[in-house]
């Protein structure tokens, strides 16, 4: 109703919608998600709280003042918020996406649900003053529906990332150790990836077992991939829960490797345009990364420049012929060249100071 309250932390896990046995609350988004996609979200009472007439004063007089608002997603909600913002105080607004809203080939919903999406986003893109992409497959999309469109990435925090450096390095000298984090969705098991490893352990039976491969959050689809059809190397596989943000950012910098896996489908926009705040993570690290995904695709033409030592592609005979080399057991050297550095948030968050600037001289 537009009142200010303090922030709670809510107790709940949170259940991915990829899970082998779903709750049965899981059950019942899957089959409203089905139906309406993403447009019955929790978060809307919040974006129609700034109509209310029961705004609070505060709220109020900080909308009125401010020069321009932005509203970045997911969740949609946001978006709505923002532009309920604009209409109310009349200011401009620029609506952020991180991801897509509609026809976002990772989110759920059948056809009326993407029908459903795509005219509520039409609405909200043509109604804004700016919008802001993280990618230009992204930035094509949207410029369909307005002219008024940039990209502005994601980048990694060069600040933490350095402070992270600092924490002692913990390592077997005999092991390779592969990192992974986070969650992982259909796409992003690394099936050539471990096609190669199984081919490994046949061959060169003593460079597998020098393979310590580690996940740190939701990984049940690759522990399900590794059960059913790759068994045999289940014993270079290690699963962990989720770790602060951090040692997250430790684990990532002191590994040997770091595992990246996104799809390789170029059939749509949404796609083609993945660029996961991990990949930034992963490029500030310094660290090489092993991807099972094209070259010729955004993120993995984006990885194989940042680092030489970088093996991307989404071929079991490439990453077998990567296992096979001598050179890939000892540990590389960081890099963090000026095309890697182009990427940190310093970078990206002064394109859109000046992006806003440009935006509320125009009003």
């Amino acid at each position: 109703m537009g009142k200010i309250s303090t922030s709670e932390k809510v107790d709940a896990s949170f259940e991915p919608m990829y899970v082998g046995n779903p709750s049965w609350r899981r059950k019942l988004k899957n089959y409203i998600q089905n139906i309406l996609g993403q447009v019955p979200d929790p978060r809307l009472p919040f974006a129609f709280s700034f109509l209310s007439p029961w705004l609070d004063p505060r709220a109020k007089v900080a909308l009125a003042a401010a020069d321009i608002v932005v509203g970045s997603s997911p969740p949609w909600p946001m978006l709505l918020a923002a532009l309920f913002c604009k209409k109310r105080f009349n200011v401009p607004c620029v609506l952020d996406y991180r991801d897509q809203f509609s026809e976002c080939h990772g989110m759920p919903g059948g056809s009326f649900a993407k029908w459903l999406e795509l005219r509520i986003d039409r609405w909200l893109a043509r109604s804004a003053d700016h919008v802001v992409t993280i990618s230009e497959p992204m930035a094509s999309y949207y410029k369909a529906m307005t002219t008024n469109v940039s990209v502005i990435m994601n980048g990694y925090d060069h600040l933490v990332l350095n402070q992270a450096r600092s924490a002692p390095i913990v390592r077997s000298a005999d092991k390779v150790t592969i990192r992974y984090m986070g969650i992982v969705s259909p796409e992003r098991v690394p099936h050539n990836f471990m096609k190669a490893l199984v081919q490994l352990k046949k061959d060169i039976p003593e460079n597998f077992e020098k393979f310590n491969v580690e996940y740190y959050g939701r990984a049940e689809l690759v522990k399900q991939a590794i059960e059913n059809q790759y068994p045999s190397i289940a014993s270079a596989f290690s699963f962990s829960p989720a770790v602060a943000y951090t040692r997250s950012l430790e684990l990532i910098i002191h590994s040997d490797y770091l595992l990246f896996a996104e799809t390789s489908v170029r059939n749509s926009l949404s796609a083609q345009g993945i660029l996961t705040t991990k990949l930034f993570e992963y490029i500030g690290s310094g660290r090489p990364v092993l991807a099972d995904i094209s070259a010729d695709t955004l993120a993995g033409s984006i990885l194989k420049k940042a680092h030489t030592s970088s093996l991307v592609d989404n071929s079991q005979d490439s990453f077998l012929a990567g296992f096979r080399h001598p050179d890939f057991y000892p540990r590389q050297e960081d890099s963090l060249s000026e095309f890697s550095q182009g990427f940190s948030r310093q970078s990206q968050a002064l394109q859109y100071a000046d992006l806003l600037t440009s935006v509320i001289n125009k009003k």
